[in-house]
């Protein structure tokens, strides 16, 4: 391929299979790199008396799965909640949503760690093995180095996250039970 074509074959078959790489590693996979937390308030002043629930709020434009709701104060966990096309209603006036999003890697390519490069280099191989050689036996051991790069990129991406917190009297249910057992309180 030359860098100038933009017409043959070959360029439309990997411009392809770098856009369905890109969607179909960041669409179901979550990692680090396509995680947000945004915190929203209701669009809506006045109580919804016409749903179950009282408080309407928009999505994010780069909205693309829920990881979860969360109060913006208290960081507990919301669960009772609708989505309804790119609004979620619930009972709560401001929250904390963790969403996943399809990064536009034309902007941000930079950023993105080398596992999840290598990740969607072994997708694109894959996906034009076949194409561009006709050889089942390539596509077949391609697809397995794929498969072993994205659960490397999934335990990279969980070693990257934030450490657990470190378990004491205000955390542990079961160190203040232990230490109360067969006490009367």
């Amino acid at each position: 391929m030359d860098s100038t074509d933009t017409t043959s074959t070959t360029y439309l078959i990997a411009n392809q299979a770098y856009s369905d790489a890109i969607l179909e590693i960041f669409s179901e996979h979550r990692f680090h790199y396509n995680t947000k937390k945004v915190t929203l308030t209701a669009t809506n002043a006045a109580v919804l008396t016409d749903r179950p629930h009282q408080y309407e709020f928009q999505l994010p434009s780069d909205f693309n799965t829920l990881y979860s709701l969360e109060h913006p104060t208290q960081f507990y966990k919301i669960a009772d909640y609708a989505i309804e096309q790119d609004k979620v209603y619930l009972d709560e006036p401001s929250i904390n949503i963790y969403y996943t999003f399809i990064p536009d890697l034309a902007q941000s390519a930079v950023a993105l760690p080398p596992f999840l490069n290598r990740l969607i280099v072994m997708h694109i191989a894959q996906a034009l093995s076949i194409e561009l050689s006709g050889s089942e036996s390539r596509h077949e051991i391609l697809f397995q180095q794929y498969v072993v790069a994205l659960r490397r990129a999934r335990v990279l991406s969980a070693r990257q996250g934030a450490p657990q917190s470190p378990m004491d009297d205000s955390t542990s249910r079961i160190l203040g039970t232990q230490r109360t057992y067969g006490k009367i309180q």
